[in-house]
């Protein structure tokens, strides 16, 4: 399942917000409106009808206009979109350290 992200409104309900973190539970989060959750197109098409709900992003798409938003939230999103459609490919990914080509760290020198 995919990653999205989650942008509640400013003035959800208690049982709202419960509603939808319920519906995709936050993997990780800047605040209590603004987090990350894996979900489902099923699950995604049910989020993005309830009430409260004021952004919901798969990753596919580029940002849009989003709702208001403090520094750290807006540091968060653009974190998570920066990283979104990114393949990271590094010499040795996943490799032991001493499998060619790749070299165990230097030993500590003493002093």
């Amino acid at each position: 399942m995919p990653e999205v992200l989650v942008i509640l409104e400013p003035a959800i309900s208690d049982a709202a917000r419960a509603a939808v973190t319920r519906t995709a539970a936050a993997t990780q989060s800047v605040s209590d409106r603004v987090y990350i959750a894996v979900a489902d197109e099923a699950t995604l098409a049910r989020m993005r009808s309830m009430a409260g709900v004021a952004t919901i992003m798969s990753g596919g798409e580029h940002a849009r206009t989003l709702p208001p938003l403090s520094d750290a939230e807006s540091l968060f999103v653009q974190a998570w979109l920066s990283r979104q459609g990114e393949v990271k490919q590094r010499r040795g990914d996943g490799l032991d350290w001493d499998t060619p080509p790749m070299q165990p760290p230097d030993p500590k020198r003493q002093a």
